[in-house]
């Protein structure tokens, strides 16, 4: 299976797996920020799904400022470098930041993946989620190889 078919799935895993406030409507926004790697894999896997009584909608966004409507964002990696612009104007809303970039994890994303022999891993940052008011089931943690507290 492809590398991106992979990790479309996990991005679904991810939305099924964190709790959005309250006042988080439908649909969730899952959002790819940058040149998108997943081409019809998200499509396929995501649009139009139901997570927790929650539709999802699949948006290609290609600048900072068209991230307001989102609840899920992938920071894609030929724009990672944009990461501190991405993470200021997401501060403190209700959004699940996910990447698949060396370092992001430290950097302030709440998920990144990362590829290893075939298999995708990811890591995860607690007090990220948590700032942005989200809540990662403790399943999801234990599946992460590293959880950042």
């Amino acid at each position: 299976m492809a590398e991106y078919t992979l990790k479309a799935a996990f991005l679904y895993n991810f939305v099924a797996f964190t709790k959005w406030p309250a006042e988080v409507g439908s649909p969730l926004n899952v959002c790819v920020y940058g040149p998108d790697p997943f081409g019809q894999d998200l499509d396929n896997k995501i649009q139009g799904q139901s997570v927790n009584g929650r539709s999802l909608a699949v948006k290609r966004i290609t600048s900072v400022d068209g991230l307001g409507n989102c609840q899920i964002v992938f920071i894609s990696r030929p724009v990672i470098g944009n990461l501190p612009r991405v993470l200021d104007s997401l501060h403190n809303k209700p959004v699940l930041t996910v990447a698949d970039s060396p370092g992001a994890i430290l950097e302030g994303v709440v998920l990144n993946m990362d590829t290893n022999m075939g298999k995708v891993t990811f890591k995860a940052n607690l007090l990220a989620a948590q700032g942005n008011g989200l809540s990662l089931s403790s399943n999801l943690l234990r599946l992460a190889t590293e959880v950042i507290k």
